[in-house]
């Protein structure tokens, strides 16, 4: 998978590889690598020791996997990076050994499901090694070796630079037996283990060399350029966050919806003008990772940012609903939101494993000043003046869920936002009660679906941009 959108929000370890190869910057070995005997041609041995945390039912234990095999020595873009003859051996230590002792067992299966993260410069690819123990004694006295051959899917080279294979969480399950053959109670042991970070975590660097005969391509025409720069807070000194500033991947999406006026009982359309959705945002994808060390579920932050884009203002375009003011009187106004002057649209992508898979749930904030204009009442004008509008910004927060939303692929997203007070209403007259009145207030349900990015990553063909996805508003 190339660096898009698409990729980013299934990044699952990608997090952890990023980080990770920060660590190792240019190096081409590991640390905790060492050669495994005599490898055949073209192919590299390693044999490494991978330290892993597993939750056992009497508290957590440490549990070395040693990983041997033979990896591509070099490979080309579109080849399949495949390890080949590879060994998984979890490592029980006699702390591990006594939860199953407790349990009167004398031997025990394993099976054990690793994820690995294949990261290039700007790509990742996940790959799944599985391996099964048969039925092996417990020891009265030492440490149990459970090894097994491991299933290991193949991954295609993406992009040239150097492919390190990173291991991530670790699914393992004991299946312990008593000496008659019976089940234990309970009959299994499923742990679903982490990995410390950094360069002890990369099993092997692949080279991966261009593909016969390629040419370099060049950066496309019309390609989006970068956002100006906000002032931002820097982060607390917390030792448990790791973060990496990256090259943001450039790119455009379209979004429509509605907003409820929860004190008029209606609701107004935002993004569409004319029947078109036309509200547009710049983006900039995966500016910064923030990788928590210390979480338990193996989480991390990805984070995106965007400016809205009105025919080079910095707002929705605008909208126009008609509502029933105070149950009876149909009045008629063009509302628009408009992002206030150094800020722009956030948007926090947390992952987080659930022992089975990485989950994506995305919070999307910006603040928005909005402005009446152009009021009708009962068919008539109203001179509101050209300065209407709330007092202070409204601060929204949306939020969208994987699968149905994920910034890379779209979707819903929903929340609710309080209308602050009016002010600067009226022509002669002070208006803004009015419609401090029939406006302000919290619980203002809104819902945006924001359509499939359009992204230009360096020196690749744009993508998803020829249409780009113009979403309709949902209610």
């Amino acid at each position: 998978m190339r660096w898009t959108p698409r990729t980013i929000a299934r990044v699952a370890a990608a997090g952890v590889v990023l980080i990770a190869v920060s660590l190792i910057s240019g190096a081409e070995s590991s640390a905790g690598q060492s050669s495994a005997g005599e490898a055949p041609a073209g192919a590299q041995a390693i044999d490494a020791a991978l330290a892993y945390t597993c939750p056992f039912p009497a508290g957590a234990r440490q549990v070395t996997v040693k990983v041997a095999g033979t990896f591509p020595s070099a490979r080309a873009v579109g080849d399949r990076l495949w390890p080949r003859h590879v060994t998984m051996t979890p490592t029980l230590s006699r702390a591990a050994l006594a939860d199953l002792t407790g349990l009167d067992a004398t031997s025990v299966t394993a099976s054990a499901r690793m994820t690995v993260t294949v990261a290039q410069k700007g790509t990742s690819s996940t790959s799944v090694w599985s391996s099964r123990t048969p039925s092996t004694p417990i020891p009265g006295s030492g440490d149990l070796p459970l090894p097994g051959p491991a299933m290991v899917s193949p991954v295609t080279a993406e992009a040239t630079g150097s492919a390190a294979f990173i291991a991530g969480p670790l699914t393992f399950v004991l299946t312990p037996h008593k000496a008659d053959g019976g089940a234990t109670n309970p009959p299994s042991i499923p742990l679903n283990c982490r990995i410390g970070l950094g360069p002890g975590a990369i099993l092997a660097h692949v080279p991966v060399a261009g593909p016969s005969g390629s040419a370099a391509r060049s950066p496309g025409a019309g390609a989006a350029t970068a956002l100006p720069r906000t002032a931002r807070q820097p982060l607390d000194d917390d030792p448990c966050l790791l973060v990496e500033d990256l090259d943001p991947v450039p790119g455009e999406a379209y979004m429509a919806g509605y907003s409820n006026v929860k004190k008029l009982d209606g609701a107004t359309r935002l993004g569409v003008e004319n029947g078109e959705t036309t509200g547009h945002v710049l983006l900039e994808l995966a500016y910064r990772v923030i990788l928590n060390l210390c979480a338990t579920d193996s989480s991390f932050d990805v984070l995106s940012r965007g400016l809205l884009d009105y025919h080079g203002r910095h707002q929705l375009p605008p909208t126009q609903a008609t509502f029933l003011t105070f149950g009876f009187m149909p009045t008629t106004a063009t509302m628009e939101l408009t992002e206030p002057e150094g800020t722009d649209v956030e948007v926090d992508s947390h992952s987080f494993f659930d022992g089975t898979d990485f989950h994506e749930e995305s919070t999307v904030t910006s603040p928005f000043w909005v402005r009446i204009h152009d009021v009708l009442v009962n068919g008539k004008p109203l001179e509101v003046g050209p300065h209407c509008q709330t007092v202070t910004p409204v601060a929204v927060t949306l939020t969208g869920k994987s699968p149905e939303y994920t910034v890379n692929t779209g979707g819903p997203l929903t929340g609710y936002a309080t209308f602050p007070a009016f002010g600067g209403c009226g022509v002669g007259e002070d208006l803004d009660p009015l419609f401090t009145a029939s406006i302000s207030g919290p619980g203002n349900f809104m819902k945006l679906i924001q359509g499939v990015p359009c992204t230009r990553p360096p020196d690749q063909d744009p993508v998803n941009c020829d249409p780009i996805d113009r979403p309709r508003p949902q209610p």
